[in-house]
């Protein structure tokens, strides 16, 4: 399976600081998006360092028999101790914080973990499923269907996370593994662009542009259209079959 993809970030309209945080590394196979919470130069550092810390994580498992699921699960323990030790070391990041979600995919299979309301979605023959439930307030009251999704996107407490990394000493990940398809679309994001671009519209950009980058930057175009309240990141990762003696 021959995977492209692309990534990009966007301040938004109405935020002073980007705290969101993005890592395509292809030669392993990981794309992974991260939302900073507590402010903004923590929410930054936070972003950032849980990055970091899973990408160097995942190197280091390179070559050994563990499942992808396990080598994710492995990542997002070494990204949340590095967020939670550098909070408790330097006191002006005290309580910061980020989601996390991540795809790894190697040999024709893939992963997912996630911590937090950073979306997972795959695009399959122009239909799109979420992969991961939000780990929040708002994500908790669809699940019950004491609200409806649309409602879900103008709630005043839309923003409550139940569930992030780097908070506490420790933190349980949703995993999941799954075989990719050719012509399947990834799509990580963060809530900046589910807040603002329903599914059905990033099904059919993520289907219709053949190209990721074009559908990373007109799905971050189109939620800064629509107010661009928060910070906007998108990853985009397409499936296809590799060519004859490729």
């Amino acid at each position: 399976m021959l995977l492209r993809a692309a990534a990009g970030s966007d301040v938004g309209r109405r935020r002073a600081a980007n705290e969101d945080h993005y890592v395509l590394a292809p030669e392993i196979g990981l794309y992974l998006v991260a939302d900073g919470l507590g402010g903004h130069v923590a929410g930054q550092i936070a972003s950032e360092l849980a990055a970091e810390a899973a990408l160097s994580a995942l190197r280091t498992l390179q070559g050994t028999g563990m499942s992808l699921a396990e080598k994710l699960r492995y990542a997002v323990i070494a990204a949340n101790r590095e967020v939670h030790e550098t909070a408790r070391r330097r006191r002006e990041l005290a309580g910061m914080g980020t989601t996390l979600v991540t795809l790894l995919a190697q040999e024709g299979r893939a992963a997912l973990a996630h911590v937090g309301d950073s979306r997972a979605y795959l695009v399959r023959s122009g239909r799109i499923r979420q992969l991961t439930d939000d780990h929040s307030l708002v994500g908790e009251l669809v699940r019950r269907h004491e609200i409806s999704p649309a409602d879900a996107r103008e709630h005043p407490q839309r923003h409550v996370l139940t569930r992030a990394l780097g908070v506490r000493p420790s933190v349980e990940a949703d995993l999941a593994e799954l075989t990719p398809e050719s012509g399947d679309v990834f799509v990580l994001c963060s809530d900046g662009l589910t807040g603002r671009v329903r599914d059905e519209e990033i099904a059919r950009l993520a289907n219709d542009l053949d190209d990721p980058q074009e559908a990373v930057d007109v799905l971050i175009r189109l939620a800064n259209e629509r107010g661009g309240e928060d910070n906007i990141t998108v990853a985009v990762v397409r499936c296809e079959k590799e060519m004859a003696g490729g």
